[in-house]
């Protein structure tokens, strides 16, 4: 029986290394904690702007894999933001939205116009790497679940994707080496699914 095709879920160190972030964040500590915490990580490259027009402006200059941006809006639309970020850096872009307080429609917009990931604040930086390593392996979110009308049947399709691909992969890892590599980014995908599921579904948990 032949390996599975899969990739793992998890930035590595040298991929850390050879990133470019960009923080995207109108508060000087927010912004503070967030370089503190990527340097941590091993990002090497980290770039700040205070909001998203200076942050254009840093990307008409040189391209950026990673940009980690305030959901809420500050000089510009933030959909018009990721749309130009993408224009700028190219579609392979990893775009992670941040808020204290995230509305559902706000943040279903962002991933719909092409960002890959959301990080609600205050975070600790095992979730900030978490954020990191989804946004950036994971498989983007289907169409189809970014576009449903209804906001919970949208947030079950997210949860019941992840609980599929992590079966599939745990199935796999009784057999596979590959697949036991990738087994727990699997899960960290699984349970952040969830935690998405908690802050925006309707009625509660």
């Amino acid at each position: 029986m032949q390996e599975p095709d899969s990739s793992t879920f998890t930035m590595t160190a040298t991929e850390r290394s050879r990133a470019s972030v960009l923080i995207v964040e109108s508060d000087g500590l927010d912004r503070s904690n967030l370089r503190t915490a990527l340097k941590a990580l091993g990002f090497a490259t980290v770039q700040e702007a205070n909001n998203h027009a200076v942050a254009l402006e840093k990307m008409e200059a040189r391209t950026f894999s990673h940009v980690v941006f305030e959901a809420r809006p500050l000089t510009i639309p933030t959909d018009h933001f990721v749309t130009r970020s993408m224009d700028l850096c190219g579609a392979t872009t990893v775009l992670i939205a941040t808020s204290y307080e995230p509305s559902i429609d706000n943040v279903m917009g962002l991933l719909m116009k092409g960002a890959r990931g959301f990080l609600r604040k205050p975070f600790s930086i095992d979730y900030l790497e978490e954020a990191f390593d989804i946004a950036t392996k994971g498989e983007p979110f289907n169409e189809s679940v970014l576009s449903a009308k209804d906001r919970n049947e949208a947030l079950l399709g997210i949860v019941m994707s992840c609980l599929d691909r992590f079966a599939t992969i745990a199935r796999q890892a009784a057999e596979f080496e590959t697949a036991q590599r990738e087994l727990q980014g699997a899960k960290s995908a699984f349970r952040r699914s969830i935690h998405l599921a908690r802050t925006f579904a309707q009625g509660g948990d």
